[in-house]
């Protein structure tokens, strides 16, 4: 796909976006405007920057540059699949949200990119926005932690984990299931001892 057509594409997706998350000191006049989509040429970007020079800051074009930039970036190296806890995913799309990102890659970007890093203050914002959620990431938080011990030490933890699984099997009155060893086949649905034991069993160290 050419350049020119990557960014027509992208400037009618997010051109609106992009207007509405500026300040009013983007603005030459110092003040927020209404943008008329038919006063700016969009063929190419070189032709729409310049229209927008006429209204909008060169701190503002140099925002839409770098997250064009980043853009056609994403769209020239391909997709990978990458796979999170559903947690994790609800995290990221309420950031995504927060910072304006039109898609979950830009999100990383807005984290990770430099050419994002004009926007270090909503960042900021949105993390603390998130930090004040409430998640439920227990699971994430024990992976991780579990992650930077040795394996011994793993090893312990997942047999906490399963002593504390029994006696809270004990503690239940009944369970619907009467054949088999129903605690044993309990114990091995739990996703957060499963989590554990596979750290634990790949035997790698965090701190060889």
């Amino acid at each position: 796909m050419s350049n020119d057509k990557i960014w027509q594409e992208y400037i009618e997706k997010n051109f609106d976006k992009f207007i509405s998350s500026l300040k009013s000191d983007d603005f030459i006049s110092g003040k927020k405007e209404i943008i008329n989509d038919k006063d700016i040429d969009f063929l190419a970007p070189k032709k729409t920057y310049d229209c927008l020079r006429q209204i909008i800051t060169q701190d503002a074009i140099k925002k839409l540059q770098n997250r064009f930039r980043a853009h056609k970036h994403r769209e020239n190296r391909g997709i990978k699949n990458l796979q999170l806890k559903s947690h994790s995913l609800n995290m990221l799309d309420k950031f995504k949200a927060q910072v304006g990102a039109d898609t979950l890659e830009e999100a990383i970007d807005f984290l990770l990119s430099p050419d994002y890093r004009e926007y270090e203050h909503d960042v900021d914002l949105a993390k603390q926005r998130l930090g004040e959620g409430n998640f439920d990431s227990t699971e994430l938080m024990v992976v991780n932690f579990t992650k930077r011990l040795q394996n011994y030490d793993r090893e312990r933890l997942s047999l906490i984990i399963e002593l504390a699984f029994n006696e809270g099997w004990k503690a239940a009155k009944q369970t619907k299931k009467r054949t088999g060893n129903a605690r044993l086949e309990a114990l091995n649905d739990c996703d957060l001892y499963n989590d554990v034991v596979k750290l634990t069993a790949s035997k790698s160290d965090y701190y060889e």
